[in-house]
């Protein structure tokens, strides 16, 4: 069974009164959950699915939208750590982007660092609607938010701004 080390990096003006996913959120730490999971598993798909229609607003942002980033699997010998990037570029299935999370576990790399990957190493992406105070995407927040109270994971989303599909 692989173990999942997700960094998520959101957006820095989250409440004071934050859940405790929140908080890790905020400091850039890891939280784990098991790829196996069904709400992890159901993310992954969800983000590789949508991923040709984000990347079709990516390539022509919309006005008062912001913060494209695309979440990518990085293995490093047995641990695999899942990566924010952002002001990221591609070529059919070839990517550039930028490192936006601080790695804990895969040393190869370091935050801020250019990186190249495939497409199948791609299991989210998100991007935020200013005027709307909306987030789209972040589907694996989404699943991370099923292990908090139902309290913890609405205020988490309506800090945010993101729907989640409830199953």
């Amino acid at each position: 069974m692989q173990r999942v080390l997700v960094a998520v990096t959101l957006f820095a003006a989250l409440g004071a009164n934050a859940s405790s996913l929140v908080e890790k959120m905020r400091d850039d730490k890891l939280i784990a959950m098991r790829n196996e999971e069904l709400a992890m598993k159901r993310a992954f798909e969800k983000g590789r699915a949508t991923l040709d229609a984000f990347l079709s607003k990516a390539s022509s942002k919309a006005p008062g939208t912001s913060g494209y980033a695309l979440k990518v699997a990085i293995s490093e010998g047995a641990n695999t750590e899942y990566f924010w990037v952002d002001d990221f570029k591609w070529s059919g299935d070839q990517f550039t982007g930028t490192l936006a999370n601080e790695p804990q576990m895969v040393k190869k790399f370091r935050l801020g660092q250019r990186i190249k990957f495939g497409r199948e190493l791609i299991v989210d992406w998100t991007y935020r609607d200013n005027p709307q105070r909306r987030t789209f995407g972040n589907f694996t927040a989404c699943a991370l938010l099923t292990r908090e109270t139902p309290e913890d994971a609405r205020r988490f989303k309506a800090q945010l701004g993101l729907e989640c599909e409830e199953k």
